[in-house]
């Protein structure tokens, strides 16, 4: 029965905070070109099953949080990324909620591309969900701290 009430009070409360996050949109205008080194690979589970992918990157202008779209969608591409990889991504800087990350509508490895939006800057996954920063899957916000 405590089982229960945890239960119902997670969901009610993330539920609330989902519902408090202000959407923000992909601004083809403002796309830029974005190289360096991933320092890290994060993913971001969500209720649903579903998994976002963040990269954490190192340019020569300091760290850029990168969000990329759901793992379903990457994996199904037979794409991957690690440590270490250099990679170039399109993408455009969004705030989301006071973090400040890259939608990335591309991003290149090596000689491999993964497109991961549409020329409008439309997402290519099903369904095409922005999720609630741009990854594509509605997780819990980052408290990370580190995107601004």
């Amino acid at each position: 029965m405590i089982r229960k009430f945890i239960s119902g009070v997670l969901a009610v409360a993330t539920s609330a905070m989902l519902a408090g996050q202000t959407p923000s949109r992909y601004d083809r205008a403002a796309e830029q070109r974005i190289t360096g080194t991933i320092k890290a690979v994060a993913s971001y589970p969500a209720a649903d099953g579903g998994v976002g992918v963040h990269l954490d990157l190192t340019t020569a202008d300091g760290f850029v949080s990168v969000h990329l779209g759901p793992a379903m969608y990457i994996g199904q591409n037979n794409f991957w990324f690690f440590a270490d990889d250099n990679v170039e991504i399109i993408g455009t800087r969004v705030e989301t909620n006071g973090n400040v990350a890259v939608w990335a509508k591309a991003i290149r490895k090596g000689s491999d591309i993964l497109v991961l939006r549409l020329a409008d800057g439309t997402p290519k996954w099903t369904p095409a969900d922005e999720g609630i920063d741009g990854c594509g899957v509605n997780h819990l916000p980052l408290q990370r701290g580190t995107e601004r």
